[in-house]
């Protein structure tokens, strides 16, 4: 019997959708399966904040050999003494989400550092993070208010670890249509290497194209360092810390 392409595709395509949910409804591979530090991946991100260095919040994500991610109250993780906290959370559909959280966390040393203890009681080093040197957005310069028909300068000083400037604009859409309603839509931000001083300046050039007009401008002066992570973990391991001063200008 022959089958119409058609119908080839159709039942391909719910044969995927099947895989996709039966993988996703799968619980993670039981605790008794880690036996060591290298059969795990991590991902742990921290954010602090850059006035407040005990303003954190940590996350650590596990994955298995296979991908997956996995997470078991067995399973324990601490930063600099203090327990994290483990969570499943429910995504669409059918997913679920395994993390280890925690915050408010002192440095010490100026560090977070993780310790991992398996099911099997085996204890080891997860990842050493250095903490981010405090500094103040009162020291950048700038003017909350700007016109369209001017270039556009920003400066600063004293930012200490900042290293990167992202720079998104919120344009207003014109429509042909006339209406009481506005529309506005977010742009990808540009990505901006700089150091703990500067000054940028944005062309004025750049404020409006056609169709839409400049509305609000974000620059996010942010801090960004990776940390160093058990060397027996699986590739693609990684931890990395940050934190920002962000600056809202208006224009008209």
């Amino acid at each position: 019997m022959k089958i119409n392409s058609n119908v080839k595709t159709k039942l391909s395509m719910f044969l995927c959708c099947i895989c996709f949910l039966l993988n996703s409804c799968s619980e993670p591979v039981p605790a008794s399966k880690i036996e060591d530090i290298s059969d795990l991946k991590a991902e742990i991100e921290i954010y602090q904040s850059l006035t407040d260095e005990n303003d954190n919040s940590i996350s650590v994500i596990l994955y298995d050999k296979k991908g997956k991610e996995f997470g078991n109250d067995s399973v324990k993780i601490t930063v600099n003494g203090e327990k994290a906290e483990y969570k499943i959370m429910q995504q669409l559909y059918y997913g679920k989400n395994y993390d280890y959280r925690a915050g408010d966390v002192p440095p010490k040393n100026g560090s977070y550092e993780l310790r991992i203890q398996l099911a099997n009681g085996k204890k080891f080093f997860l990842s050493s993070i250095p903490s981010l040197k405090l500094s103040s957005s009162r020291n950048i310069i700038y003017k909350e208010n700007a016109p369209l028909n001017q270039d556009y300068s920003i400066q600063w000083s004293g930012l200490h670890d900042v290293n990167v400037l992202y720079l998104s604009k919120s344009v207003k859409i014109q429509t042909k249509e006339k209406s009481n309603i506005e529309t506005f839509a977010e742009q990808a931000a540009d990505t901006i290497k700089i150091g703990p001083s500067g000054n940028y300046t944005v062309k004025k050039e750049t404020f409006s194209k056609p169709g839409e007009t400049l509305s609000i401008m974000s620059f996010e002066f942010t801090a960004e360092k990776n940390g160093t992570v058990h060397p027996q973990l699986l590739t693609g391991s990684s931890s990395k810390i940050r934190g920002y001063h962000e600056e809202r200008i208006s224009f008209k």
